[in-house]
């Protein structure tokens, strides 16, 4: 019976220990997931910054030329 009781001990610290390195990876991953996402937004405010100069380049080329020409 105490092997028994020993066995089940050794197997609890054994999850405790799997637990808290799974624990660990989660929260590394979550704070690479936050650190992607902060980039995923810089990228889109960039492409939107980008997008909106095109715009304003591509109205002013679409104007007619001055009468002069």
């Amino acid at each position: 019976m105490e092997k028994r009781i020993e066995n089940l001990e050794v197997l609890s610290m054994e999850q405790e220990n799997t637990i808290e390195i799974l624990n660990r990876e989660v929260h590394r991953q979550q704070l690479q997931i936050q650190a992607l996402e902060q980039q995923l937004e810089n990228l889109k405010t960039q492409i939107a910054s980008i997008n909106k100069e095109e715009h304003v380049t591509a109205e002013i080329e679409d104007e007619a030329p001055p009468p002069h020409y």
